[in-house]
């Protein structure tokens, strides 16, 4: 079944209908989608001239009222100003209410303000597309990975994982400069907590990421590894100087990465 996502913005006349459009057009047929307006004023013509230049189709756009729809269950709701952030209590039984907060372009001449709309909101919906599209696994939330990654150890085995793809206790224990039991006790609680996954070869056991990982999960990690490019310099410094270092000969899913 189909999820149903609402755009919501004061006059459903620019941004909510440029993020009808987008959504349409990159999510394909994976959502059905509507946009509304707490005070609907009819769409505006720069909307279709700024759709028609980057080839997004425009067809059935219209300007409708929220209270339209108050009877209506939407999956998630996504709000586009602060006014119309205010009136989420018309969808409380929505399973996911989400706040971009937008610039109206109406007040500016020509159609700028609606270019920069257009940019922001296929940002956003590539990255909401991106981070949905797939079925979540509820083994680790929110809470529970920012649990794990409060930890200054387990963040730096987590970010020397992610980087590197796959290493060993021995390879861990070496850079980390803390004892082999310490270390296992933290890759056995990344494990368990489904973060992590081991696999054998030979002798050798692997940590790696789990294959199941949600990708919003992915995506944190490999957002936190690249907005702080030196936080394991000197692990990854010593990880180099370790003299024939045993490396993984089983195949891993490096298009499973996500970049930040």
């Amino acid at each position: 079944m189909k999820k149903r996502i609402l755009f919501l913005c004061t006059g459903n006349s620019a941004r909510s209908q440029l993020a009808e459009a987008l959504m349409r057009h990159m999510a394909g047929e994976h959502y059905q989608v509507v946009s509304a307006g707490m005070k609907p004023e009819g769409v505006d013509p720069r909307v279709y001239q700024v759709l028609e230049q980057h080839g997004v189709c425009a067809d059935n756009l219209h300007s409708i009222s929220a209270a339209e729809l108050h009877e209506q269950h939407f999956d998630v709701v996504i709000t586009l100003c602060d006014r119309a952030s205010n009136e989420c209590a018309l969808f409380s039984d929505s399973d996911a209410l989400i706040h971009w907060d937008f610039k109206d372009p109406k007040s500016m001449e020509g159609i700028e303000g609606f270019e920069e709309a257009f940019e922001g909101l296929q940002a956003r919906i590539a990255l909401f597309l991106m981070l949905n599209g797939e079925e979540q696994s509820d083994v680790v939330g929110p809470v529970e990975l920012f649990k794990i990654m409060s930890d200054p150890l387990r963040l730096r085995i987590l970010m020397l994982i992610e980087d590197e793809l796959a290493l060993t206790v021995g390879d861990l224990t070496k850079v980390l400069e803390v004892s082999q039991p310490k270390v296992s006790r933290h890759l056995a609680l990344l494990r368990d907590g489904g973060v992590l996954q081991d696999q054998r070869e030979g002798l050798w056991i692997f940590y790696r990421l789990a294959d199941q990982l949600p990708v919003w999960i992915r995506h944190t990690l490999a957002t936190v590894r690249n907005g702080n490019p030196g936080l394991i310099n000197k692990e990854k410094l010593k990880l180099s100087q370790i003299k024939d270092r045993k490396k993984p000969g089983f195949s891993l899913k490096t298009d499973t990465r996500v970049s930040a």
